[in-house]
C-alpha cells in the first residue's frame, strides 16, 4: 500500500521496522503464489470479522480456519502459530487504517476545543468499525499484563506497541502549534483513548442513552484542564 502523505509514509516505515512482515512469504519462508496470497487474505478477512463479531466469546485459530474453509495446517503454513496469526491481523488492520488516509494529513488549524473534539470523534468512530471492534476484542483476550503478552506473543506485543506509537504521533501532530503545558498534554494523550473506550463500551451495553452529552462533557473537561 502506498500513500501520498509524508506523515503516513514515515509512520508506515516505523511500523515495518517494529513489525517486519514479508507478506509474500509463508511462515516457513517459502514464496506464496497467487493462490497462497488469496488464501492468506481470506484468512485475515475471516479472522478480523470473527473478532469483530465475537462478543464475549474468545476466538480460536481453529475457528478461523473452519470459517475460512481451510485446515489448521493451512493456518500454520501461512502464519506459523497464534502469535504469527495475531500479528498479521493487527498489521492488516493497521494497513487498512492508512487506506482511509490516501492524501496529506489535515492542516493543523482550529481552536483547542475543535482539535480535542476532533481527536475524541476520531477514536469514537474508529472503535465502532469492524477493525476497531476486532482490535478491542483481541486485546481483551490477550493477557492483561504487557509483560505477559510480550512473553507469550512477542510479535503481537510489538504490533500493539507500534499502534500506540501511531496514536502518540497523531495526537502530537494534532496539537502542534498550541501554547500548552506539555505535561498536561501528555496526561490528556494518555487519558483520551481510555475515556472514549469507556464511552464506547456504554454504546455497546446500552446503559447510557445520552452519549453525545457525555462526549461533549469530556471535551469540555479536557479543554478546561489544558487551559
Amino acid at each position: 500500500m502506498t500513500s501520498e502523505s509524508p506523515q503516513a509514509a514515515r509512520a508506515l516505515e516505523q511500523w515495518r521496522v517494529a513489525v517486519p512482515t514479508p507478506v509474500t512469504l509463508s511462515a516457513a519462508g517459502t514464496r506464496l503464489n497467487k493462490r497462497g496470497l488469496e488464501t492468506r487474505a481470506r484468512l485475515l478477512d475471516v479472522a478480523i470479522a470473527c473478532l469483530a463479531d465475537s462478543g464475549s466469546e474468545p476466538i480460536s485459530a481453529n475457528r478461523v480456519a473452519k470459517e475460512a474453509g481451510v485446515t489448521w495446517g493451512t493456518v500454520q503454513h501461512q502464519f506459523g502459530d497464534l502469535d504469527g496469526l495475531w500479528v498479521a491481523v493487527v498489521t492488516e488492520i493497521h494497513a487498512r487504517s492508512w487506506v482511509e488516509i490516501p492524501g496529506p494529513w489535515p492542516a493543523r488549524t482550529g481552536s483547542l476545543r475543535e482539535r480535542v473534539e476532533g481527536a475524541i470523534d476520531s477514536v469514537w468512530t474508529y472503535l465502532d468499525t469492524t477493525e476497531g471492534r476486532a482490535l478491542t476484542a483481541l486485546r481483551t483476550w490477550l493477557p492483561p499484563r504487557r509483560s505477559d503478552i510480550a512473553a507469550e506473543y512477542p510479535r503481537t506485543a510489538a504490533a500493539f506497541a507500534a499502534r500506540e506509537n501511531d496514536w502518540i504521533q497523531g495526537f502530537d501532530y494534532l496539537m502542534d502549534g498550541l501554547d500548552l503545558d506539555p505535561v498536561k498534554l501528555h496526561q490528556v494523550r494518555c487519558l483520551l483513548p481510555a475515556a472514549v473506550r469507556g464511552l464506547s463500551n456504554e454504546r455497546q451495553l446500552g446503559f447510557t442513552s445520552e452519549l453525545d452529552v457525555a462526549r461533549r462533557t469530556l471535551a469540555e473537561a479536557l479543554v478546561a484542564f489544558l487551559t
